[in-house]
């Protein structure tokens, strides 16, 4: 490699999550690729025309034939149809909170994803295999039509059922943590599994505070849902909490990157970090190893990737081009200092079945939910 090499980057801005293309950048040069980064931004909500346009004057303009992108999910098969016709290896990150009906990733495109969707069917497996029977969730009025709890109905596979859905409305009533504590109450679950994200997440924290319902029964969340008001409350009454995800902060089996993403920037990595990182990771090594840099050099030595990575061996499923991660139950932790840490108590492992068979299934004709959710609001 030298800095002859011109590398595309596609990273969009958001308004919840301010430091997403900081982040990004950071842990894909973490990497130190020796190459020439060109920089566009494809704006909040990660448009598919824009993406193509961004595309087109990397290509057109700069001759760049290799791109890394962080998208959503609306209409991004257009984005992937059109580099794979146009000769292009994509290589994308995405956080996984969708569900991929009929998707065939086209030639030269990569899909390394944060599985939020995968993380939630391993979880709805790994209730099921506790013996929970009634599951109550826990989610806004954005995030509420999204594939996560598809994902893991889809795990219950009617050995458990979902025993009702508390959704807070779009404005808030003013004793909001009052209704959320009576509707789950009422249920009396087994279990609460709760999702939020962005100003969503800050909203429910307040709400959780002040009814304490995560220190009644076992709360089980995403990432997202995870904040310095929610960890501030753990602290002062430390209780059962336990977030689903292919990745924490301070998991003991990846502090090499945490440390090394520390000593150089001085802040902890966040999701974002760790898939610019990845996606880094994978160009440096098929670009160190392919025999040229023509699409089909560098996509037989893809195919062929089998490194380790912070968040285990990276790997593409040949059938969809996607990376395929093993998820953990991971709970929340304090220590005799009074420091608090999430510590890995069970490991799901992930076959990649499950995105497979949502592929080969028909797209609903209306699909509910924020399709570029977490990127945007």
């Amino acid at each position: 490699m030298d800095n002859d090499i011109k590398i595309g980057i596609l990273i969009p801005k958001s308004q919840q999550y301010k430091a997403l293309d900081k982040d990004f950048m950071r842990g894909l040069k973490l990497n130190n690729l020796k190459a020439k980064f060109l920089v566009e931004s494809i704006g909040i909500g990660a448009n598919e025309k824009i993406i193509i346009e961004k595309i087109q004057k990397l290509n057109f303009q700069e001759d760049v034939s290799i791109i890394i992108g962080f998208f959503g999910h609306y209409n991004v098969d257009e984005v992937y149809k059109y580099a794979s016709n146009n000769d292009i290896l994509l290589l994308t990150a995405d956080l996984g909170a969708t569900l991929p009906y009929e998707t065939i990733t086209p030639k030269g495109v990569y899909i390394n994803s944060f599985g939020l969707t995968e993380s939630c069917y391993h979880l709805g497996n790994y209730l099921t295999s506790k013996n929970y029977k009634k599951i109550a969730t826990s989610t806004s009025f954005y995030d509420s039509g999204y594939g996560m709890l598809e994902a893991i109905e889809y795990a219950f596979n009617e050995e458990s059922n979902f025993s009702g859905h508390y959704i807070t409305p779009f404005v808030p009533r003013e004793d909001e943590a009052l209704y959320m504590d009576q509707f789950i109450n009422n249920q009396e679950p087994d279990a609460v599994f709760a999702f939020y994200s962005g100003l969503y997440a800050e909203e429910n924290a307040s709400f959780v505070s002040q009814n304490k319902i995560t220190q009644k029964y076992p709360f089980y969340v995403t990432p997202f849902f995870i904040n310095d008001k929610i960890l501030e409350d753990y602290k002062n009454n430390p209780h059962n909490l336990y977030v689903v995800s292919s990745w924490m902060q301070n998991d003991t089996e990846t502090l090499d990157f945490t440390s090394e993403y520390l000593n150089t920037y001085s802040e902890s990595p966040s999701v974002f970090s760790i898939l610019g990182y990845e996606n880094g990771l994978i160009l440096k090594n098929i670009l160190l190893n392919a025999k040229d840099f023509s699409l089909n050099s560098l996509i037989e030595e893809i195919n062929k990737l089998n490194i380790d990575g912070p968040r285990g061996t990276i790997r593409f499923d040949q059938e969809t081009n996607r990376t395929v991660f093993n998820h953990h139950i991971y709970e929340l932790n304090l220590d005799s200092l009074n420091n608090i840490s999430f510590r890995k108590i069970e490991t799901l492992i992930n076959d990649g079945n499950f995105i497979k068979a949502f592929t080969s299934f028909t797209k609903p004709d209306k699909l509910g939910g924020w399709q570029n959710a977490y990127l945007c609001h």
